[in-house]
């Protein structure tokens, strides 16, 4: 989809929103990150300093845009219950969501209720299989697309665990 240029106050409104959001969450988390006294470690050494100091730098970067959109009048969205419909219609809309809800259920649902080596191989497996699916497919290639999709959930899921624990040292719920 391509945006007009009259739109691209509304589009870098919404998206200054998103960011801030966004923001606060990443410093949030970083906050709550482990910053090992016990180990007398430097301050400016633990895990969650540069995800803090990405919060802080994407924060400042959305208010910015949001600053910016307002005084393009992008806050005036003209949003109507005819367009929200239309736009949940759409089928790039309904990915949108799904992808937000998938992985609202990975972050809320699965992380700190199973291992989260087993959490992200199922999100992420989960994830491909859904959106690879073709009901027009002949069954052996959807059950090659399963495999793949199971494979590199597996490769994925272990790399990013190993690489947390090992690389970053810090230990996953």
């Amino acid at each position: 989809m391509i945006v007009k240029e009259k739109d691209m106050p509304k589009v870098d409104f919404i998206t200054s929103i998103v960011l801030i959001v966004f923001s606060i969450a990443v410093i949030v988390m970083s906050l709550q990150m482990p910053r090992f006294e016990y180990r007398g470690a430097n301050p400016w050494s633990v895990p969650g300093i540069v995800p803090g100091i990405l919060g802080v730098s994407i924060g400042l970067m959305g208010i910015a845009l949001l600053v910016r959109s307002i005084k393009r009048k992008g806050h005036n969205l003209g949003i109507s219950k005819e367009k929200l419909i239309d736009w949940l219609h759409k089928p790039a809309s309904i990915r949108l969501l799904l992808t937000i809800l998938l992985t609202l259920i990975y972050a809320w649902g699965l992380i700190g209720s199973m291992p989260y080596i087993l959490a992200t191989f199922l999100f992420i497996t989960v994830f491909i299989i859904i959106f690879e699916y073709n009901r027009k497919e002949k069954r052996q290639k959807k059950t090659k697309k399963m495999i793949v999709a199971i494979m590199i959930g597996l490769i994925a899921a272990a790399a990013v665990s190993a690489l947390f624990q090992y690389a970053f040292m810090i230990r996953l719920p």
